[in-house]
């Protein structure tokens, strides 16, 4: 019996409520928006859900209609809520350089001489391109540039990412 809780990956949060009939405006996480229409949860532990339909792309958004929700005030309601699916949802990747960014966290960071630089605690953007945060064995976590250049390596299999170093060497 597995006691883990289900590993779940955020594709998105309702931004915003739009016109009156109920709609809301979507920022997609996910490449294939089409992954948020049915039943999504509304939190990384929650067990309470909601209904997606997508509808059209409306420039960074995505227009979409909840189910149960039919007027501006109950669509107002979800501003800010986060939607997540579980990981096994998603479909399979064939592609061994193709990963889902729920999949790098938690994995070990090494340098490319072998060295232990860390663990993944995650991806940002801050507009200027993908960084890797990485929690060194001591001290406060890191970003580096998620590039072919810094990360040359992810080796899901192994559990590992390496790095080129790390950004006080």
């Amino acid at each position: 019996m597995n006691n883990q809780p289900e590993k779940r990956v955020c594709l998105g949060k309702i931004a915003t409520a739009h016109g009156v009939r109920g709609l809301v405006k979507v920022l997609v996480y996910a490449e294939d928006p089409a992954l948020l229409s049915g039943v999504l949860y509304i939190g990384e532990r929650s067990n309470d859900t909601l209904t997606l339909k997508m509808k059209n792309s409306m420039g960074k958004f995505w227009l979409a209609e909840v189910d149960g929700v039919k007027d501006r005030n109950d669509a107002e309601l979800l501003r800010n809520t986060t939607l997540w699916v579980g990981r096994d949802a998603l479909p399979e990747i064939d592609d061994e350089d193709d990963f889902y960014i729920e999949d790098l966290i938690g994995l070990a960071v090494e340098t490319v001489d072998g060295k232990k630089a860390g663990k993944v605690l995650g991806l940002e953007n801050f507009g200027a391109g993908d960084l890797l945060e990485i929690k060194p064995p001591v001290g406060d976590s890191v970003y580096i540039p998620f590039t072919k250049a810094e990360v040359p390596e992810i080796l899901l299999d192994a559990g590992k990412i390496i790095i080129t170093k790390m950004p006080d060497e």
